[in-house]
C-alpha cells in the first residue's frame, strides 16, 4: 500500500502471509519499547502495512485524528442525550466503510492538519479499518434509536460500551472494532500480536 509524506508516494512495508492466510508481524522493525510498540501494533491492527520506525509517529498521529473526532461527537451526544448528534456521527461512519475513498475524516485530515509539510496524509482504509467504522456506526445509530424511543437505561449502558471504546482507541491504542474484525476471520493469532502490549 501507498502513502504519501511531503507530497510524495512511498511504500512502507510489507505484510508477510503464512500457509494459513494469516499475516505475521515483524519484530525486527520497531526496536524501541512502551508506547512506540503500541503505536506500530494499532497501525497494523487498522489493516495498514508494517511501517517503518520513522513513519510510525506520522502514522499514528493521522490515524488517531477520526477516532478523536468520533470520541468527541460521542461526549456531545451523551451530555445532551441528542439522537440527532448519534444518527449524524452512525451515517458519517457507515459512509466511510462503505466508501473509503471518499471517507470525509481522511479529507478533513488531509486538507488541514494533513496539508502541513512533513505530514502523513491519508488514503484509503483497509477493510479492518472499514469493519471497524462499520461497527462505531452500528452502535451510534443504536444509541440514536434508544434515545429517540424513550429507553434511557438501555442507551446510556451502550453509550457507555462506545465510549469505552472510544477511549481505548484514544488513550490505549487499542481498536476493538478492528480487534474483533480479525478475531472474525479466525486471525486470533494476529489479532493477540496487535495488542498494545504485545512484543
Amino acid at each position: 500500500m501507498k502513502y504519501t509524506v511531503n507530497g510524495s508516494e512511498t511504500a512502507f512495508g510489507r505484510e508477510v502471509t503464512s500457509q494459513l492466510g494469516t499475516t505475521d508481524i515483524s519484530r525486527s522493525v520497531m526496536p524501541e519499547a512502551g508506547r512506540k510498540v503500541a503505536k506500530r501494533n494499532f497501525i497494523l491492527q487498522l489493516g495498514f502495512e508494517d511501517p517503518g520506525p520513522e513513519v510510525v509517529p506520522l502514522q499514528y498521529s493521522a490515524l488517531v485524528f477520526q477516532p478523536k473526532v468520533v470520541f468527541l461527537a460521542v461526549v456531545a451526544g451523551i451530555l445532551f442525550q441528542s439522537p440527532v448528534i448519534f444518527a449524524a456521527l452512525g451515517a458519517l461512519l457507515w459512509w466511510s466503510a462503505l466508501f473509503p475513498k471518499l471517507n470525509p475524516f481522511n479529507a478533513l485530515y488531509n486538507r488541514t492538519i494533513g496539508s502541513r509539510p512533513g505530514a502523513f496524509r491519508l488514503g484509503p482504509s483497509p477493510a479492518p479499518r472499514r469493519g471497524a467504522e462499520t461497527e462505531a456506526g452500528a452502535v451510534a445509530l443504536t444509541s440514536a434509536l434508544l434515545i429517540h424511543a424513550g429507553f434511557s437505561l438501555a442507551a446510556y449502558v451502550v453509550e457507555a460500551i462506545f465510549l469505552a471504546a472510544a477511549l481505548a482507541v484514544v488513550i490505549g491504542s487499542f481498536c476493538f472494532g478492528a480487534f474483533t474484525y480479525h478475531l472474525l476471520r479466525g486471525r486470533w493469532r494476529f489479532a493477540l500480536q496487535t495488542l498494545p502490549w504485545a512484543r
